[in-house]
């Protein structure tokens, strides 16, 4: 009968103790809001979230590139539209330098500004980001990772803005000899040729501008395409986030309720091993 009694009490002990670790453990849960300490705790959740950690870090890494990216797709777009005012303010000098009536010393300063257009162009051809990189590479554009399968160039290849104007005469010239053409055109004295020379210039200008039109386009499709991956990118970190969440984060309404009930119960167990081990030997020889 005492070794009964014993048996039992050791009994009661043993889970005593183990509602208590089990109290205790909650209210780490609850305090940490993190229901995996160790590996230990759950072995597959605790491999799965390593692999979801590894995978944030990949997407932080990738995001940087997309606004880095961004930010040099911008200051393109920029760019190229300063080039658009540029040739429209060159097509008003040479439609006023093309005239009779344009005197000599009107024309110097027609032709000196023209000459100051072209150095602003050569600037925004050659202009470089705050990180020194060329805005416009002269070979191939970088290719920047913005996925683990999917690299974007976030501008287009210097050659094909600033060298590969298509003229009505036929061929290709650059934006620069453009403008020096428009240089020599308004610097002939005779009026005849020179509204001749101008003529071509106006259309190689006019030509000029359908060609930033379309680069500018395309630049805005190289930015587009940026921004959905900026997006695509977003879904996938707030998947990845939640689903780390749900793994490792203690749902702390239900841990509470728990620990409550738990709380209860070892209350209720400690108060009934108290009575009936409130009984003498005596009592139990009676």
């Amino acid at each position: 009968m005492i070794n009964s009694t014993r048996y039992r009490a050791l009994t009661q002990i043993s889970q005593q103790s183990k509602l208590t670790a089990q109290i205790a453990r909650l209210q780490s849960d609850i305090s940490t809001t993190k229901k995996i300490e160790t590996a230990s705790d759950d072995p597959v959740a605790a491999a799965r979230v390593a692999q979801l950690r590894s995978a944030q870090a990949d997407t932080t890494t990738w995001k940087r590139n997309i606004e880095n990216a961004q930010s040099i797709a911008a200051q393109a777009d920029t760019s190229i539209d300063s080039v658009q005012d540029l040739f429209n303010r060159v097509k008003e000098l040479v439609l006023a330098g093309r005239t009779q009536s344009v005197s000599e010393t009107d024309r110097a300063a027609i032709v000196q500004e023209l000459g100051e257009l072209n150095v602003t162009l050569n600037n925004l051809m050659t202009g470089t980001t705050p990180t020194g990189q060329p805005i416009f590479p002269p070979d191939a554009p970088l290719q920047i990772s913005v996925s683990g399968v999917l690299r974007l160039p976030a501008t287009g290849k210097r050659g094909d803005i600033f060298d590969s104007v298509a003229i009505p005469a036929g061929g290709t010239t650059s934006l620069s000899a453009i403008i020096t053409a428009a240089q020599t055109a308004i610097s002939t004295t005779d009026p005849t040729t020179r509204a001749t020379m101008a003529d071509t210039v106006l259309d190689n200008v006019d030509a000029a501008s359908t060609h930033l039109n379309s680069q500018r386009a395309a630049q805005g499709v190289r930015a587009s395409r940026l921004d959905a991956a900026a997006d695509a990118l977003e879904l996938s970190n707030l998947r990845l986030t939640e689903e780390r969440s749900g793994l490792e984060d203690t749902d702390v309404t239900a841990a509470v309720m728990q620990l409550n009930a738990k709380t209860l119960s070892l209350q209720a167990a400690q108060a009934a091993f108290a009575r009936v081990n409130r009984n003498t030997l005596f009592d139990f020889l009676s």
